[in-house]
């Protein structure tokens, strides 16, 4: 059977209190528990903490069976527990260092000194704020065992109170924000006249109000025959009522097909070819099929 290190720990606390007898008992069990609190925030990455109840029961004042694996555990916790360098800046490039830092909410650091900060692996948001009240906000990827990261922000204008958080990737300085202009732009010139534009628009759905016509006329003629009527009974009623759908999508897309052609080609051919302001048109032609009824649904815009 096995027996985990944390157990054996528990097992040796008895035989620990009776071989120093001088150490308080309460004192004893708290080496052993800060011991098994280590092992199971190591476990879950969070090595500052850790590293916190190591101290602890690593103290030469704790039983040496718990003492001697605290240690070894702390060289360990110490190795992979990562560190960085943050720098701040404002927007001449001009470093800054009465800012303040904190992580995830927690605080970090009351001013930037250049010194190597501990801070757990993972994705953190780091929140920097300046004497004159000017923050950041900044996502970062801390790697375990990478030692001295180097994270470099710029305070500026983004950062005024009241303005959206500003990220900035490590080492990078932000790009000026470009002003957004509010000038309509300029209509193009030397178009033709609005009527001449629906009229295009108005025979090119013309012509695909006649393609769906001539398409649905194909699908009645189908649908009829596949109905194998004989007189008026015996019929497939379904393939009959779909074959009388399509005959009325054909008959109505031909027939506002072939007038919007028409008309298009009259607007094309005499409007006015001139006009400085051209106005956006447009037509839109659906066929509407149902099961019992059908029809073509004709929509625009002028």
């Amino acid at each position: 059977m096995l027996v985990t290190r944390t157990r054996l720990l528990h097992l040796a606390l008895p035989f620990a209190l009776l071989s120093t007898p001088a150490f308080a008992a309460d004192e004893k069990a708290a080496c052993v528990e800060a011991a098994s609190n280590a092992q199971s925030l190591r476990d879950a990455h969070k090595l500052v903490e850790a590293r916190t109840q190591l101290l602890v029961c690593a103290a030469a004042g704790c039983p040496s069976v718990v003492q001697t694996d605290c240690v070894k555990w702390l060289a360990q916790v110490e190795a992979g527990l990562p560190s960085v360098v943050i720098t701040a800046k404002d927007d001449t490039g001009r470093a800054l260092f009465d800012v303040k830092v904190s992580v995830d909410g927690q605080p970090l650091a009351s001013k930037l000194q250049g010194e190597a900060l501990a801070v757990n692996p993972g994705v953190h948001t780091l929140h920097l704020q300046s004497a004159d009240g000017l923050s950041v906000d900044q996502q970062v990827l801390v790697k375990e065992g990478m030692k001295n990261q180097d994270i470099t922000v710029t305070l500026g204008k983004g950062g005024k109170p009241g303005a959206p958080p500003l990220v900035v990737a490590p080492g990078a300085t932000p790009a000026p924000s470009a002003a957004v202009s509010t000038t309509p732009a300029a209509a193009p010139s030397g178009g033709g006249s609005p009527l001449r534009t629906a009229g295009w628009i108005s025979g090119g759905v013309g012509i695909a109000g006649l393609a769906v016509g001539t398409i649905f006329g194909i699908v009645a003629i189908s649908d009829k025959s596949a109905a194998n009527c004989k007189g008026n009974s015996d019929c497939n009623a379904s393939d009959l009522t779909s074959a009388k759908s399509a005959a009325t999508v054909s008959t109505v897309g031909i027939i506002v097909g072939s007038v919007l052609l028409a008309g298009g080609a009259g607007l094309v051919l005499f409007a006015p070819k001139g006009d400085a302001s051209p106005a956006a048109s447009s037509l839109r032609l659906m066929p509407l099929v149902g099961a019992r009824d059908a029809g073509m649904m004709l929509g625009g815009a002028w």
